[in-house]
């Protein structure tokens, strides 16, 4: 399953790539004794278990597999080296030749002990470089964190906007759900990053309800959302999302493997919805090491499935070309 686009390009499009969900265990274990850093695991195969999932989890414990990565990733050495091995391998393992990889610089710089400009560029070299040695094109996405303060989240936008044009291509938001964040915190730092030209995509309606996703849509008019899911359980949502052709990143395996989606029924009920009502979606890994799979895989399950044909595979990736921010 190749698929080809009316402009004649070939691969597979990443629009939603974790870095901290894009090394592979060997890699993150040589990567952690490099860096001298101490691991709870002592056996190789008991790390892999920390740093995989391949059953049903929650959308919480889900996320802590995050902080060990970020851990072992938390210098300018180790970043260029994870960057560089998650574009790389996207592309050997996936055909993935055009991808959007995104992280949070300042989980990556141990709390200020790391400069973050270094931590940035860091990326960027690991992404240029696999760039020069792989037919693929990349670009890096800086992401904010709902547990932050707004001050924390300003400085991250600030970043994406003075490595704008560098390779830092858009500005996002994820993390653990808590009742402090608000929406209406990110008015600010979306627009410093808007300003910048840069693309907007947003964390929402993956584990909370439609009414994030409507603050969402009204407050920083995102050209997508990560995920998004939940926009399903609102009608006008979905017309209000056609209508303004802002783009859902899907992320199938993760979306059951977190239990957003209870299993492959609702998945295509999800799928169905957003064909009827018209809104644009892209097919994503989110994690292709952490969850084992590749956007091909990705679309092999959902024609296995019967939840999309041949057709849509083509149809989503000319989509994803089409909603890069990579210019």
């Amino acid at each position: 399953m190749v698929p080809s686009t009316s402009s004649g390009q070939a691969g597979f499009v990443d629009l939603h790539l974790h870095l901290g969900a894009s090394s592979t265990p060997h890699f993150l274990w040589e990567l952690a004794h490099d860096q001298g850093i101490r691991l709870s695991e002592k056996d190789y195969f008991s790390f892999i278990d920390s740093i995989t999932i391949r059953e049903k989890t929650t959308y919480d414990k889900y996320l802590k597999f995050f902080d060990l990565t970020e851990l072992i990733q938390s210098s300018t050495f180790a970043i260029e080296k994870a960057a560089h091995e998650a574009v790389s391998r996207a592309y050997r393992k996936g055909n993935t030749t055009t991808m959007e990889i995104r992280f949070n610089p300042m989980l990556r710089n141990k709390g200020g002990e790391q400069d973050l400009d270094k931590i940035i560029f860091s990326a960027l070299v690991g992404i240029k470089k696999a760039c020069l040695e792989y037919p693929v094109t990349a670009g890096l996405l800086l992401m904010m964190d709902r547990r932050f303060l707004k001050e924390k989240n300003l400085i991250i936008a600030k970043k994406a906007a003075r490595f704008a044009g560098e390779g830092v291509v858009g500005l996002d938001i994820a993390g653990p759900l808590t009742k402090s964040f608000r929406v209406a915190d990110l008015v600010e730092p979306v627009a410093i990053a808007r300003k910048a030209d840069l693309g907007i995509t947003i964390h929402t309606g993956e584990v909370t309800g439609a009414d994030e996703v409507w603050d969402v849509v009204r407050l920083l008019t995102p050209e997508r959302l990560g995920h998004g899911i939940r926009s399903v359980d609102d009608p006008k949502l979905l017309d209000c999302l056609a209508q303004k052709k802002i783009i859902l990143e899907i992320c199938p395996t993760s979306n059951l493997q977190t239990s957003a989606v209870k299993n492959w029924e609702e998945m295509k009920a999800v799928f169905d919805r957003l064909k009827k009502y018209g809104v644009g979606f892209t097919i994503n890994s989110d994690g292709p090491e952490l969850l084992g799979t590749t956007v091909k895989e990705e679309f092999e399950k959902l024609v296995a499935q019967k939840i999309l044909v041949n057709a849509d595979v083509t149809r989503c990736t000319e989509i994803a070309r089409k909603a890069t921010f990579i210019k």
